[in-house]
C-alpha cells in the first residue's frame, strides 16, 4: 500500500531525448494547415502508455493490461518540461488528397502547411502517481521505456531514465492556466493541449471509446482542450522559423 499523506504530490518523471523532428497539431486543426504544438499532449502520452502494453505482453494478454492501465491513468495529471531550445520550422509540403466527389481511391496532388520542431535538450514527462499502489508504479516504469515516439508518427524519442519525484514539480514544467501561479512568472507561451475529457473518464465504456477496433462510436466530446502555460519564451523569428528558449528554472 502507498504511504503518502493526503494532499501530497508524487510524480513519476520519464526523460526522453528527441531524435527526430517533432510535430503534433491541435485536435481541431485541418489537414491542410495548423501550427504545431510545442510539447506533446496528456492525451498522446496516455495513449502511448496504453499502446506500450501491447509491446510488453503477448497479444492475448495485452488487451487486459491495456484496459487496466487506462483505468489507472485516465484521470491523472501529466506535465511536461520541454527541451531547453526549440526551433519551429515553417514550410509547405506536397500531399495526396482525395478530391471532392472523386471516385474512392482517386487522389490528386495538393499542398499543405506544416510546422516541425527541432529540439535541443531532453523532454521530461511527469505523471501524477499520488495514491497509486507501488506495484502499479513499478508497472508504469516498465511501460515508459517502450514509448518511442510522442506526437505524429515519426516524432521519435529515445528513452533516457525514469524516476520518482516527491512534492511539487520544480519550475520549468507546463501547467494549466487555471492552476498556474502566474504572479511568480515562469511562463511566456501558451498551447491548447488535449486530454481525456470528464465525459470519457466517467463513461463506463471509456476504454472502448479510444479503441479503434471496438465499434464503439467516439467523438470530440471525449477530448478536453486545456489552455496550458509553457515555460518557453520566443527569442527570434524569421521567414521560415521561430526560435524558443526555455525560461530558467
Amino acid at each position: 500500500m502507498t504511504t503518502e499523506k493526503a494532499g501530497s504530490e508524487r510524480w513519476l518523471i520519464a526523460s526522453y531525448r528527441p531524435t527526430a523532428m517533432f510535430s503534433l497539431r491541435m485536435t481541431h486543426a485541418t489537414s491542410k494547415g495548423g501550427k504545431t504544438l510545442l510539447v506533446p499532449t496528456p492525451y498522446a502520452v496516455k495513449l502511448a502508455l496504453i499502446d506500450a502494453c501491447f509491446r510488453l505482453h503477448a497479444s492475448d494478454e495485452g488487451y487486459a493490461h491495456a484496459a487496466r492501465v487506462y483505468e489507472m491513468i485516465k484521470a491523472r495529471k501529466i506535465r511536461f518540461c520541454p527541451p531547453e531550445h526549440c526551433v519551429v520550422q515553417q514550410t509547405f509540403i506536397k500531399i495526396k488528397q482525395q478530391e471532392k466527389n472523386a471516385p474512392r481511391g482517386i487522389f490528386a496532388s495538393n499542398i499543405a502547411y506544416r510546422e516541425f520542431c527541432y529540439f535541443s535538450g531532453d523532454l521530461a514527462v511527469a505523471l501524477d502517481i499520488n495514491g497509486l499502489e507501488e506495484v502499479d508504479r513499478l508497472y508504469l516504469t516498465e511501460l515508459f521505456p517502450r514509448v518511442n515516439y510522442l506526437g505524429k508518427r515519426g516524432s521519435f524519442m529515445q528513452f533516457i531514465s525514469c524516476q520518482t519525484w516527491e512534492g511539487p514539480l520544480p519550475r520549468g514544467y507546463t501547467c494549466p492556466e487555471s492552476e498556474a501561479d502566474i504572479a511568480n512568472g515562469g511562463y511566456a507561451s501558451t498551447n491548447y493541449l488535449d486530454d481525456f475529457s470528464e465525459a470519457l473518464v466517467q463513461d463506463k465504456d471509456g476504454f472502448e471509446r479510444i479503441n479503434s477496433y471496438s465499434g464503439k462510436p467516439s467523438s470530440l466530446k471525449y477530448r478536453a482542450l486545456v489552455r496550458t502555460l509553457l515555460p518557453y519564451r520566443q527569442v527570434s523569428s524569421g521567414k521560415h522559423f521561430t526560435y524558443y528558449k526555455r525560461l530558467p528554472g
